[in-house]
């Protein structure tokens, strides 16, 4: 009994840590919108990853002060997280530059399904019917959240840039898989290292090269990425430490209504009954893939 209470807390706690970072991710994707200029988007995803590694280095400097190794053997794995990293950032950032926020964060985590399929094949854990279905209705609300966020009957699914918004569904569903395989073998400050590192240093030829280092006070937004990034990235960790992909996925969706007020209340997206109906069917896709309204059911029989 002891044991279950303390694996219920722990789960509470990942799935707290999950929709914080959904929030603080929802906000990083709305800062270069808000920036309102245009920065080259290789340029707006190397501020996000260098200055991550700047806010970060403090914490790694007393890290290696306590004796801890910052040497990781998983090099290739973080690799091809920070290319699948940039991947996401740079099709977010584009495609909300064409089309509404909301819309593009829905697009993009239509990931749901990909990630249960690779949980199951290169994670090797159970994916059961209750978390297909979650991630169905999840994938349903955050249509019906679509439909109406522009006023005109799902326009924006059909836009040229959805299909970058699912190209980012793609790349974020990798990364999601290697920082689960990641997050169980090394700290999270070393993880964090290696992919703001690898991701600044891949970014910073095409910066240096063809950036635009205009007057800072017109993109000083921008900067804000890598700290909010850096606190995302760390609770996105520690919450997959503690419980499985198949379980935490659902929550992600989350970032659509999170992305959905920032819209309205900050760019003035139209804001419709479809997102509140859409938010209701996402969060029951949450409570359906977290088991809990099994168990309430389970209690109450």
């Amino acid at each position: 009994m002891r044991y279950i209470q303390i694996r219920e807390n722990t789960t509470l706690k990942a799935a707290l840590a999950v929709l914080l970072a959904a929030f603080l991710f929802s906000s990083m994707f709305a800062l270069p919108k808000g920036a309102g200029i245009d920065l080259p988007w290789f340029q707006i995803v190397f501020i996000r990853y260098f200055g991550g590694l700047i806010f970060l280095l403090p914490t790694i400097i007393r890290w290696k002060a306590q004796g801890n190794a910052i040497r990781s053997d998983l090099g290739f794995l973080h690799i091809g997280r920070s290319i699948a990293g940039i991947g996401s950032v740079a099709c977010v950032v584009i495609a909300a530059s064409q089309i509404a926020l909301v819309d593009v964060v829905t697009i993009s985590f239509s990931n749901g399904a990909i990630v249960l399929i690779l949980a199951g094949i290169v994670l090797g854990e159970r994916v059961l019917p209750r978390h297909w279905l979650a991630v169905i209705l999840s994938i349903s609300g955050a249509i019906i959240v679509a439909y109406g966020s522009q006023g005109e009957a799902g326009s924006n699914l059909f836009h040229p840039a959805s299909l970058i918004a699912l190209l980012a569904a793609c790349c974020m569903a990798v990364e999601i898989i290697v920082i689960k395989y990641v997050s169980e073998r090394e700290a999270i400050p070393v993880t964090l290292l290696y992919v703001n590192s690898l991701a600044s240093l891949l970014l910073a030829i095409p910066t240096l090269l063809w950036g635009q280092w205009g007057n800072l006070l017109e993109w000083w937004p921008v900067l804000l990425m890598g700290p909010i990034a850096i606190l995302g990235q760390s609770l996105n960790l520690f919450a997959f430490r503690k419980a499985n992909v198949v379980l935490l996925t659902p929550l992600t969706y989350s970032s659509i209504i999170f992305s959905a007020v920032i819209g309205f209340l900050i760019f003035e997206e139209s804001l419709q009954w479809t997102t509140t109906a859409g938010a209701g069917v996402i969060i029951l896709g949450c409570l359906i893939g977290m088991g809990l309204i099994k168990r309430k059911l389970s209690a109450h029989a």
